[in-house]
């Protein structure tokens, strides 16, 4: 935790000389009010915490936050109905909507997969078609129990490569984390993975970003199928914060909501290392129903 509490700390300090937020007297009823519980997938966590601390300094109100993976987390907002707010990113937000358990919905930035190398590239690592040469070792997400695994095929085949023929003439370690695959090349036992844009930034010290962008899926266009024949967009792989249904203050739930939706923290989003583009910033649903896209 000293590395997300020191993020917290040099957010905090970065947002006073960027003015990203216009801090005011706590409130002193919110002293006597609970904390706000709001649920955050792992990912989202140090975002999240600069996030929260900074609105505690605005507003007096305490957030508390349980964090896990994204799917752990929906199944517990299922299952105990507990909770005022629930960070995620995709696909899981559509699906805590569909079953009730959401009040309102925003996206509030998205998450691009690059190719996270050690600080320099020592292995000169220009794009996909270089994680095939013999001689790099890779490390991926779990194709099966994480939303970038998903997608690894398509960027593949996108790049002219067979994903399937690839992992039958390579040894290729997953694990289901993100950060783990990241930390393994920043701990020097991988020569790439295939990671977040935000996870690599996270660990900007040790881990250099190569772009991927030419073989992204396009945007609300390309989408796969899957073995249950339903289909899916790939892309945007947003960011997103909902309200619960199960909130006892539904008021001030929505007011943390809208502090992270605000215009005003997009800054913040992207110092910390997300896509956020303008067009896809937006409410998604509200009182649990889906707002048209325009």
């Amino acid at each position: 935790m000293a590395r997300w509490a020191g993020l917290v700390v040099s957010m905090l300090a970065w947002c006073a000389v960027a003015g990203c937020s216009k801090p005011s007297a706590p409130a002193a009823a919110a002293a006597d009010r609970p904390a706000l519980v709001c649920h955050v997938g792992g990912t989202m966590l140090p975002l999240i915490e600069a996030l929260a601390e900074a609105y505690r300094q605005d507003t007096g109100e305490a957030i508390e936050l349980n964090t896990g993976d994204s799917g752990s987390l929906l199944a517990l907002i299922e299952t105990q109905r507990h909770g005022d707010l629930y960070v995620c990113h995709d696909p899981f937000m559509d699906t805590l909507m569909a079953r009730g358990l959401g009040v309102e919905a925003w996206t509030v930035a998205e998450l691009t997969p690059v190719i996270a190398v050690a600080k320099g590239n020592p292995k000169g690592i220009r794009g996909l078609p270089d994680l095939a040469r013999p001689g790099v070792e890779v490390f991926l997400t779990d194709y099966e129990f994480s939303t970038l695994g998903h997608l690894l095929p398509t960027l593949f085949s996108n790049a002219g490569i067979d994903f399937a023929a690839l992992n039958r003439d390579k040894t290729i370690h997953t694990h289901r984390s993100g950060s783990q695959a990241a930390n393994v090349v920043a701990m020097g036992n991988a020569d790439a993975a295939i990671v977040w844009n935000a996870v690599a930034a996270l660990r900007a010290d040790r881990l250099d970003q190569v772009a991927i962008t030419a073989h992204l899926p396009r945007p609300y266009v390309d989408t796969a199928t899957s073995a249950t024949g339903r289909s899916y967009r790939l892309t945007p792989v947003r960011v997103t914060v909902a309200t619960l249904a199960s909130s006892a203050d539904p008021a001030r739930a929505a007011a943390f909501a809208r502090y992270l939706a605000a215009p005003e923290r997009q800054a913040i989003y992207e110092r910390l290392g997300y896509t956020v583009e303008a067009a896809h910033r937006r409410q998604e649903y509200a009182a649990g129903r889906a707002v048209p896209r325009p």
